[in-house]
């Protein structure tokens, strides 16, 4: 580039030539015009084409790869390109390394301005990857005291490398922090590789291994310390199932602060071990509570296809008094129902899975001009947890009940002591789960003879299942109910105490309730049994949209001989929404042809 030089300005002279006015601009176009005509012309980028590789290495392989990167950059420099090309090679190499493929065989190839596309370039990797690199030796030894610890012994000779296998990067680091982890669970908190080393010899094709895990001492809990003063101690030392003396484990204390905060009477957990304060062997451990308000206000509104507008109001004293007892009430309203109850909850042996409630509520029912409802329900139950899926319920309800359906009107009292077993299981992401389950079966009973106007006995069973499909993104959905009544007097039973079927979560195409036994004029007067199921398929075709068709059967009847089962089936669309999953189903009554379809929409968790 060439420039002007201006020679310096002496007084009361003037410099021949061009003014430094005229010249500087002059200057400045000279570099512009230098600058653009550097500048690659813009063009239509380049394609990187991997041959010889599986899908998983290809993918990684490109991820490695400099000149990948720079494909879709339309002002790439021809020697820039050459500098990416010459580079990719052993860029490849190394992608390949930690699948165990250290000597690869690599044509590389470059073509600029192919004719057979717009491209303004083609770089070709065709890779051979030759056999890879095997582990030869694998030396794995613990000292320390974890030594001759039974499940660390189990878990080293689970070690998941054996010799003669690929030795592959990401398998030999993953196996030896689960085996760090497990040591660290146990309680040796010190643990740590005094030797972790991986000698690899590409030309003999083998890798030879060897970890010598220093495991130190094991360590034990020492006293559990709550900071909180708004509840009673004992009540939080009984959140607690860690007992002073017992193994050190993190992950136990990780159990102990979802514990706590599932306990929604803090904002604030944090659980610190006092390693700088051992004595002995024994951890102290702080815990470092900071409480929720006390009050806690709520409100919703919803709209559902069954039960129309509704919406609720709620409030909840989180801790009434020091031992933790709660208030909890709630009015619901819809177009078809009101419901006022408030709860009382008093966490008993192990808070955890244990309290007992008491419930007073009031129903209005309307759901159609065929029954009405009023109900004032008095509810004593204890719930016990057992093991980390069942959940047990032992109950005593007293019921008033005054009540229509059809044309006729009645009165009933009903103690009902009943049993409640549920059984739940799901992936992780509850909100959409490719594998679990829910049980749960209830039975409850009456007697005249003990404050009630008729006897009775009601067994309910359910079940819904969530299986895999085959094909990553589809799954297959199992539902199904049946129950049954023992009366002698029916028309003393009532209408919230008998089956009626159809709708959202029953069976689509129908009305809610709206398939059950009628009496002479037609009217629904609902029926001593159930039986309901479904099959459903559904596949995600976005990360949050899933298509799906299913087929449900099912109806209310009073007798179990004769059953008349009432069919739908239908297609629908799920939307993972950030609140939860919504379906929107359109289902045909296929047992009433020529019936319209009839949309549903159902907002909730899935099991």
């Amino acid at each position: 580039m060439k420039f002007i030089t201006l020679p310096p300005r002496t007084s009361g002279t003037r410099p021949s030539g061009l003014s430094c006015r005229k010249a500087l601009p002059w200057g400045w176009a000279t570099l512009l015009l230098a600058w653009c005509l550097l500048l690659p012309t813009p063009g239509q980028g380049g394609e990187v084409i991997i041959e010889g590789l599986d899908k998983a290495l290809s993918e990684a392989v490109l991820a490695s790869i400099g000149i990948a990167a720079e494909q879709d950059n339309r002002r790439l420099s021809p020697a820039r390109l050459q500098a990416l090309h010459a580079r990719a090679p052993e860029e490849i190499r190394r992608a390949l390394q930690p699948f165990g493929y250290y000597r690869p065989r690599i044509e590389a190839s470059l073509v600029q301005s192919p004719q057979d596309d717009r491209k303004d370039w083609r770089a070709t990797y065709v890779i051979q990857t030759g056999d890879p690199v095997r582990i030869r030796k694998l030396n794995l030894d613990m000292v320390g005291e974890g030594a001759a610890d039974r499940l660390l012994q189990k878990a080293r000779r689970r070690f998941p490398l054996k010799e003669g296998e690929v030795f592959e990067h990401a398998r030999y680091e993953a196996a030896k922090r689960r085996l760090l982890q497990q040591a660290l669970s146990l309680g040796y908190i010190n643990a740590r590789y005094a030797i972790h080393e991986a000698r690899v010899y590409p030309e003999e094709g083998a890798a030879d291994i060897k970890l010598v895990l220093a495991t130190g001492i094991r360590y034990q809990f020492g006293p559990i310390i709550f900071t909180d003063s708004v509840l009673d101690p004992a009540l939080l030392a009984r959140y607690s199932d860690i007992r002073e003396g017992e193994p050190y484990s993190a992950r136990r204390l990780l159990e102990l602060q979802n514990a706590l905060f599932g306990t929604d009477y803090f904002s604030r957990v944090e659980i610190t071990p006092q390693l700088e304060d051992v004595a002995g062997r024994r951890v102290p451990v702080v815990v470092d509570l900071a409480p929720r308000k006390r009050h806690r206000y709520s409100a919703g509104l919803g709209y559902g296809t069954d039960t129309g507008l509704r919406g609720s109001l709620g409030y909840t004293n989180r801790r009434i008094n020091r031992r933790g007892h709660r208030l909890r009430t709630t009015l619901r309203f819809s177009q078809l129902e009101e419901n006022f109850t408030a709860s009382y909850l008093i966490p008993f042996r192990n808070p955890r899975r244990d309290k007992w409630e008491l419930s007073a509520s009031f129903v209005n029912d309307h759901p159609d001009a065929d029954r009405e409802e009023n109900s004032y329900i008095l509810t004593v139950s204890r719930s016990v947890g057992r093991g980390r899926h069942w959940m047990e319920t032992l109950r005593l309800r007293y019921r008033r009940d005054s009540f229509l359906v059809g044309s006729r009107r009645g009165d009933s009292k009903l103690l009902l002591p009943g049993f409640h077993l549920a059984w739940i299981r799901g992936d992780q992401d509850r909100f959409r789960i490719r594998r679990g389950g829910r049980l749960s079966m209830d039975l409850q009973a009456a007697h005249e003879k003990l404050f009630s106007d008729t006897s009775l006995l009601q067994p309910r069973l359910g079940v819904k299942f969530i299986l895999p499909a085959g094909l990553q993104r589809s799954r297959i959905l199992l539902r199904g109910e049946v129950a049954t009544t023992f009366i002698d007097r029916f028309d003393r039973l009532p209408p919230s105490l008998r089956y009626f079927t159809g709708g959202d979560n029953s069976v689509r195409g129908y009305a809610y309730e709206s398939l059950s036994p009628r009496n002479e004029k037609g009217e629904r007067i609902g029926g001593r049994h159930e039986l309901v199921g479904s099959i459903e398929l559904d596949h995600r075709f976005r990360e949050k949209w899933s298509a799906a068709i299913f087929w449900d059967f099912g109806n209310a009847f009073d007798d179990w001989s004769a059953p008349e089962i009432e069919q739908g089936a239908g297609f629908g669309i799920r939307w993972l929404s950030p609140l939860g999953p919504l379906r929107i189903d359109l289902a045909e009554a296929v047992s009433r042809p020529g019936r319209d379809f009839r949309l549903h929409l159902v907002f909730g968790p899935e099991l």
